[in-house]
């Protein structure tokens, strides 16, 4: 039997008032990026004491370890966007069910990853054009690594389950654990203390395997005897295979749309490249200024999805009408607002990173023009999310296919043979913005198939809205 506490969150999520049900759920997550942006600082930090030939390794690996999260974040959101269905049905128990079963998909595809991954690795960093020497450096990373990549899989399986329930708290605790416990781990592992040796790059695996292992022993048990989801003696074969489609059908698409991001950035990247190093140098500092004023709404991001699942679940299409277009103001109003913010301390941000005045014109540029598109791009990334717990995993994906092939990356292009680098930026930003008129156009088809009152970006949703927030 599912806990009182689920049922007990997913009425408020389905009855209590819209605003603040959406707050209460997006503060923790904002708290779990924050951590996880400060993990990958500390990583980082702690390996450039080894030298730049290690920090190279880390950089070699982190293409591979992408994917795997991304494989990952794949089947949570499939997971999580079935799960939250269900819930809001009141099917707690299939729930379990379904959970239980994805956990079984997830822990082979991870021995599978594991296996391709040990005897395909040194081919991989070669093909990615890792030198000779650098290659046993990342292996000897990698095989401690691979060790946790069941536990890295699972635990963020766990942290979108928790989402889709309504428990964002124990999803930012999960991501909290496992910073703080890679900070105590890595200088203990890395540079070794009394009787606990040095073991170099290696350490920095073992410090994130030990802490996942942590998070994931606290996910588990929080999920299956806390919230009584995992019911491994209730696993029926037809209904696994069942449960297998159906999740296999929204990951396949989120994992591949997933994946396409950071294809975009590696072009964008590209494309920069050719202006010179000074201009590489400021994309990388304002790709982390950009994440930062973007947080908002990857927070959102991951709190939408499960309120339409829910709601969509207990047919209370008003609320999720209600919400999104509520969702779709606050990010509008937010990141113009940020923008403006941008433009005008985009000299004092530049002079935080860098004393070379060819680097900080590139920051000063790129913060006075695109940011200006991120009110409409952060609605594109809602869009995106919302589309897996509304059935149309697929056509995320074509969202993000066409940013790559035909908007965004292709517009910069063009914009730099017209105008160098205020062109480029030009064309990000009118990408940005066609990329949100497609993917608006594509997501008011998908509510109307389910009957959900059209969002309206600015004006109210509809008609039903003021009974809706009642």
């Amino acid at each position: 039997m599912v806990s009182p506490r689920s049922k007990a969150r997913s009425a408020a999520i389905t009855q209590g008032d819209i605003g603040e049900q959406l707050v209460r759920l997006t503060l923790p997550m904002m708290l779990a990026l924050l951590s996880i942006m400060g993990l990958g600082i500390v990583d980082s930090y702690f390996i450039s004491f080894l030298g730049t030939a290690e920090l190279a390794a880390i950089g070699f690996s982190m293409p591979v370890t992408s994917v795997v999260t991304s494989i990952a974040l794949g089947l949570g959101m499939a997971i999580s966007s079935l799960t939250s269905r269900l819930m809001g049905e009141d099917r707690g128990e299939h729930a379990a069910r379904l959970i239980t079963d994805g956990f079984l998909l997830t822990l082979g595809v991870a021995i599978t990853v594991i296996t391709l991954l040990f005897f395909t690795q040194a081919e991989i960093f070669r093909a990615l054009g890792a030198r000779p020497e650098t290659v046993p450096l990342i292996q000897e990373y990698m095989q401690v690594w691979l060790i946790g990549v069941p536990f890295i899989m699972l635990t963020t399986v766990c942290s979108s389950t928790f989402r889709a329930i309504g428990d964002t708290s124990s999803a930012a605790q999960i991501a909290i654990m496992m910073t703080l416990t890679n900070i105590v781990l890595d200088p203990l592992f890395i540079f070794g203390l009394g009787p606990i040796p040095a073991f170099g790059i290696a350490g920095a695996a073992a410090a994130t395997v030990c802490a996942v292992l942590i998070a994931f022993t606290f996910a588990s048990y929080r999920l299956g005897v806390v919230e009584r989801l995992l019911v491994f003696s209730q696993i029926q074969l037809a209904e696994f295979k069942q449960h297998l489609k159906s999740l296999t059908d929204i990951a396949i698409p989120a994992v591949l749309a997933n994946s396409i991001v950071p294809l975009i950035a590696t072009a964008l990247t590209a494309i920069v490249a050719t202006l010179g190093t000074d201009a590489v140098a400021g994309f990388g500092v304002v790709a982390r200024v950009e994440a930062m004023s973007l947080m908002t709404v990857y927070a959102l991001s991951s709190t939408l999805p499960m309120f339409i699942g829910q709601n969509l679940g207990a047919k209370k299409l008003d609320r999720i009408s209600a919400a999104v277009g509520l969702a779709f103001r606050f990010v509008f109003i937010l990141q113009t607002s940020l923008a403006v913010l941008l433009y005008f301390t985009g000299p004092f941000i530049a002079s935080i990173f860098t004393d070379e005045p060819e680097v900080a014109k590139v920051i000063v540029l790129f913060l006075a023009i695109v940011p200006f598109s991120h009110g409409l791009a952060g609605n594109t990334i809602l869009i995106n999310v919302a589309m897996n717990v509304l059935g149309k995993p697929r056509w995320a994906l074509y969202i993000n296919l066409a940013r790559l092939l035909i908007l965004t990356v292709p517009l910069a292009y063009i914009g730099l043979q017209i105008g160098e680098l205020e062109g480029l930026l030009i064309g990000i930003l009118l990408g940005n913005i066609l990329a949100f008129v497609i993917a608006k156009r594509l997501f008011d088809k998908v509510l109307a198939l389910h009957n959900v009152p059209k969002v309206g970006l600015i004006k109210g949703t509809s008609a039903h809205l003021p009974e809706a927030i009642k």
